[in-house]
């Protein structure tokens, strides 16, 4: 009689020769911590004191590229990656895998920092090269798994993958598009992530403290139509940002999808996790969503009150940086065995950039406070990312304490 076939086991991937390479919350979040202050400081440096900057056409379509697609991007790709291991229950992406993917995102800062001195076509190619890399990884790990529901992720970030090329080649005029626009509709696209993400973490990661901690209080609304709604006003905010920038059908949709989000928050329950900073600093981080989109819109219809600049920094250095902070911080802590707890690194950091944020969005209203005003926001800025590395680099860097815990979402 034959003999039975043995069972097929899947286990833990064999150990890299270095913890840093084990999950790609580990370089990914780290990475997008040093340009987080690198494309801010140079950018400075060169516009207060004309050092030479990089150019993608200007010195400030790079700085955008870099904060927009390069800090967004590193973020994106540590999130996505640690959480569909969990969504699929296959082994994280390590090794030589996560050490190609981290390579891919270096090729791209220098592609995009080189790119006046490149071929159009080489520049193009080398910014989008890790998202190529990026989303192949996720489309095989989902197939593999048949976790078709998490497509829609993927789906997003190709979205941001083509403003991304579209934007490039917009500033190296090899299209007739207005960079402008471009980098409004990719800072949305991300915001439409960040929608699609929080919508189904903040409210968990809530209402399993809520349960934890027996807060007699109503628990947060999980996702449901209304969610699909929300999403729905950020794309079509998207689609009206392309047909028309500036006018009253673009400004007014975002401020209906601002409206929709606020309402979205307070039905979070975020109110009764003050006591618990890892927590409610997910809600305060989302707060910007629905702030940035109505701050958006008032720019559009009302360009003489705010600034689109400004304005959009309400979802850049809010939305983006507050929720890569808060997701990033509970990550690398959960993932590499450490206690749930927000220490004084993470509490700091996330208070800068917050108070920094708001800051940036009000220092239209400065006068002749403009300077200064722009000047303790960016440093800020820049203590609360030193705050995040000195305080994490070494939760990446180092071992695990014990066995991981994955992102309990699916």
């Amino acid at each position: 009689m034959a003999g039975r076939t043995a069972p097929i086991s899947i286990t833990e991937p064999q150990r890299a020769t270095h913890p840093f390479w084990t999950g790609a919350f580990r370089p990914l979040f780290l990475l997008a911590g040093l340009l987080a202050i690198v494309a801010v400081v140079w950018w400075v440096a060169g516009f207060v004191h004309g050092i030479a900057t990089p150019s993608l056409g200007t010195g400030s379509w790079w700085h955008a590229h870099e904060m927009i697609f390069g800090f967004g991007g590193a973020a994106i790709g540590g999130f996505l990656l640690t959480a569909i291991a969990n969504w699929t229950s296959r082994p994280p992406i390590s090794g030589v895998m996560l050490m190609a993917l981290t390579t891919s995102w270096l090729i791209g800062r220098l592609a995009i920092g080189f790119g006046e001195y490149l071929d159009p076509a080489l520049t193009i190619v080398g910014a989008l090269v890790y998202f190529i890399f990026l989303l192949a990884l996720g489309v095989r790990e989902l197939v593999a798994a048949r976790n078709y529901r998490n497509m829609r992720v993927l789906a997003v970030i190709s979205m941001i993958a083509l403003f991304d090329g579209l934007f490039v080649a917009a500033c190296l005029d090899v299209i007739a598009l207005d960079p402008a626009m471009l980098y409004q509709t990719a800072i949305l696209a991300i915001i439409l992530l960040i929608g699609l993400i929080g919508g189904r973490v903040i409210p968990a990661f809530t209402r399993n403290w809520m349960q934890r901690e027996q807060i007699n209080a109503p628990m947060p609304s999980m996702f449901s139509r209304f969610d699909m709604v929300c999403l729905a006003s950020i794309a079509l905010g998207i689609v009206a940002v392309i047909l028309d920038p500036a006018g009253v059908i673009a400004g007014s949709v975002l401020l209906f999808a601002g409206i929709l989000h606020a309402i979205r928050l307070v039905r979070w329950r975020g109110v009764h996790s003050w006591r618990e900073p890892i927590v409610i600093m997910l809600h305060l981080g989302y707060f910007w969503v629905p702030a940035g989109l109505v701050l958006l819109g008032v720019a559009i219809l009302w360009p003489d009150v705010m600034s689109s600049r400004d304005a959009l920094h309400a979802l850049t250095g809010g939305a983006m940086a507050c929720m890569v902070l808060a997701i990033a911080g509970r990550a690398a802590l959960g993932h590499t065995g450490r206690e749930l707890r927000a220490g004084w690194a993470l509490n700091s950091a996330f208070g800068l950039i917050w108070v920094s944020t708001v800051l940036r969005v009000m220092v239209g209203f400065a006068g002749s406070g403009y300077v200064t005003i722009l000047a303790i926001a960016t440093l800020m800025w820049i203590g609360g990312w030193l705050a995040f590395l000195m305080g994490y680099a070494p939760v990446l860097l180092g071992p695990s304490q014990k066995k991981t815990r994955g992102i309990p979402v699916r």
